[in-house]
């Protein structure tokens, strides 16, 4: 009997094992797809036209109601380790109750970006007229970067800060070479170079900045891409508010448990690994926020 005993014992924590052991290879597999799509964010922004625009500000409100559903669920799982049905129920409303507000306010900041024309899939150029697709002004509201450089807009159209090659002799060669000064011809300057395209000849040029038009083949390719920019910020965020969904209908499942009094000790392991989901995306959440504020 007491063999019997010392069996289902060991089987019960075996099996209470599995589950924890599953809710991190979950954890682990959702913090991979995150840093693939955050990466792929990284490469993508150096890699073509991008645009650089104001995050919403409802974003700050839903990280309050995300950082404060995060204590209440620490809240209800003490609660249920002591089978307070009435305090672990209570929490775990407040819970989902923070979750939805998180939920609207992230679908708030969608329909603020979608109104001043920043769609999931759409251009950065209107290709017929050539006005830009979002709405603000330039330098203001956004800006775009191509391979990394910010573009600048005048009247007569873009430009960029490049390097240009004036080539020099000898004397004015060495003369750079050795003061290395700030500017030369009325423009910043970089460093000497010697040109040895030529196999016959070794031209010496002096590498300054100069601020360069983007070339007709350029333009012509901005009036054709995507606005690559906001569908990752779509892409990223309704990822992670697809989880934090699938969390709310587990926390559901919860509440009816609780509420029935159910609090047995697979119940409170059953709590207890939705805190660890429901932290894990409060977290996730507080990673992504700062990137996307940093790095866009």
């Amino acid at each position: 009997m007491e063999n019997q005993e010392n069996i289902e014992q060991y089987y019960e924590k075996a099996r209470r094992k599995a589950k924890t052991n599953i809710v991190w290879f979950g954890i682990f597999s959702i913090v991979m797809l995150f840093a693939g799509l955050t990466s792929a964010y990284i490469v993508s922004k150096g890699d073509n036209f991008w645009v650089n625009f104001s995050m919403p500000k409802s974003l700050w409100i839903s990280t309050a109601f995300i950082l404060v559903s995060s204590i209440t669920m620490i809240l209800a799982v003490a609660a249920s380790k002591k089978k307070d049905n009435k305090k672990t129920t209570l929490y775990l409303i407040l819970t989902l109750a923070f979750g939805l507000l998180f939920a609207g306010a992230q679908y708030a900041a969608w329909s603020q970006l979608y109104e001043k024309g920043y769609s999931w899939a759409d251009r950065i150029m209107n290709p017929e007229t050539g006005e830009y697709m979002m709405q603000g002004t330039y330098g203001e509201d956004f800006t775009i970067q191509f391979q990394g450089t910010e573009l600048i807009q005048e009247e007569d159209g873009l430009y960029f800060w490049g390097e240009q090659a004036i080539k020099v002799d000898k004397e004015e060669y060495d003369e750079l070479n050795s003061t290395q000064p700030e500017m030369f011809v009325g423009k910043d300057f970089v460093r000497v170079q010697e040109n040895k395209k030529n196999k016959d000849k070794v031209v010496l040029e002096a590498v300054v900045k100069s601020k360069m038009p983007l070339s007709a083949s350029f333009l012509s390719k901005l009036k054709e891409v995507g606005n690559v920019s906001s569908s990752y910020f779509y892409t990223i965020t309704i990822v992670h508010l697809l989880h934090i969904l699938v969390t709310l209908i587990y926390l559901i499942s919860m509440i009816v448990l609780s509420a029935k009094k159910e609090l047995n000790e697979d119940n409170q392991l059953k709590i207890k690994l939705g805190g660890y989901f429901w932290h894990f995306f409060a977290g996730l959440w507080v990673y992504l926020l700062l990137f996307l504020f940093l790095i866009h």
